[in-house]
């Protein structure tokens, strides 16, 4: 059976060049890039439904809007999230969070997320990677 849905790392192509999905698994991140490399290739050949287990609707949150946009979580003391937004099988990841207490912090603004679905869809060959699961 192939793939249902295929996600994709933001890549900073206007800055460093840099994945900014790997690199925050392999650095703030990094306790829960075993959980995300577990279920993700779950996700990719998983019957819409089953997101619902692990994927939830971001809220506002300190007053920024997030529409659109969902949060794949692994939930413990500190809570680690990957933001994506999908657009029909794609699965575009543009931003990450960490959430301790009541101390909620993400690596960019909604609106900046929402440029970066924009960048990935226009221009794939330069924002976009498929996500590599090391």
């Amino acid at each position: 059976m192939g793939n249902e849905f295929t996600f994709y790392d933001y890549i900073d192509a206007d800055g460093d060049g840099a994945n900014v999905i790997k690199d925050w698994l392999n650095g703030d991140g990094k306790d829960a890039k075993a959980h995300f490399t577990n279920i993700m290739p779950q996700l990719e050949v998983s019957a819409p439904a089953v997101w619902r287990n692990y994927a939830k609707p971001m809220k506002t949150i300190k007053g920024q809007k997030w529409h659109g946009f969902q949060e794949l979580r692994k939930l413990g003391k500190v809570n680690y999230r990957l933001i994506f937004k999908m657009e029909g099988h794609n699965v575009f990841l543009v931003a990450c969070a960490i959430h301790k207490g009541q101390n909620y912090t993400t690596n960019v603004s909604p609106q900046t997320a929402l440029k970066r679905v924009a960048q990935m869809i226009d221009n794939p060959a330069k924002y976009r990677r498929e996500h590599e699961y090391n």
